[in-house]
């Protein structure tokens, strides 16, 4: 039987790991090496979480699946490379002949934790009054990582492209690639105009206008 130190090295290297692929994942997103996974991810921050908008306009999440292919609010963008991802992570697994349970953890350890960063806590820095805001023991950290994710939505390189803080509730990786930013750049007009012309589908008749 395992202990539980083993136990706990592996929950800890599953956690690691799916910072880790969320970073990578959501990296590749803001990339446009895949024009459709960013074209879709990019509705949630032009359309509805825009640079120039209000990152908690509402109690209510506004949800970029509605009338979409979606489990939950978590769109196709999210699940298709993360099923790739998983088939992967469970062939090496397999691979290198990891016990069963072992696998069955590290693998339920990488779904959870990726839920409840990259959906639930993702989609409460954007409501008010999340309970995290008024926690003794929680408020501090959860206030300084909603700013980085606030510079994330905000920051545009000239290519129309957000290239900061892709972490959500940790930076970790972050600081390690050099995409860590503390504080929001003055902002790029020449970068909003070129997300604008890049994802001009996203947007209604009506369009969107540089400041």
């Amino acid at each position: 039987m395992r202990g539980l130190p083993h136990i706990a090295a592996c929950l800890a290297a599953s956690i690691i790991a799916a910072e880790f692929l969320g970073y990578v994942l959501h990296r590749l997103m803001h990339s446009g090496w895949i024009p459709w996974l960013s074209a879709s991810h990019m509705k949630h921050h032009l359309v509805l979480y825009g640079p120039l908008q209000k990152q908690r306009p509402s109690q209510q999440y506004l949800d970029a699946t509605t009338g979409e292919v979606a489990i939950g609010n978590i769109g196709l963008e999210w699940i298709v490379p993360s099923g790739v991802i998983l088939a992967i992570a469970v062939a090496t697994l397999r691979l290198l002949r990891v016990p069963f349970t072992d696998q069955v953890l590290s693998i339920g350890t990488i779904l959870v934790w990726s839920f409840l960063m990259f959906s639930y806590l993702h989609d409460r820095m954007h409501i008010k009054g999340f309970w995290m805001t008024r926690a003794p023991l929680l408020s501090r950290w959860f206030l300084k990582a909603r700013r980085l994710h606030d510079i994330h939505y905000h920051v545009l390189n000239n290519e129309g492209l957000m290239d900061k803080n892709f972490g959500i509730g940790f930076f970790v990786f972050d600081r390690l690639f050099r995409t860590l930013a503390y504080e929001t750049s003055p902002f790029n007009r020449q970068g909003y105009a070129a997300a604008q012309e890049r994802f001009r589908n996203l947007y209604d008749n009506k369009g969107a206008s540089v400041p």
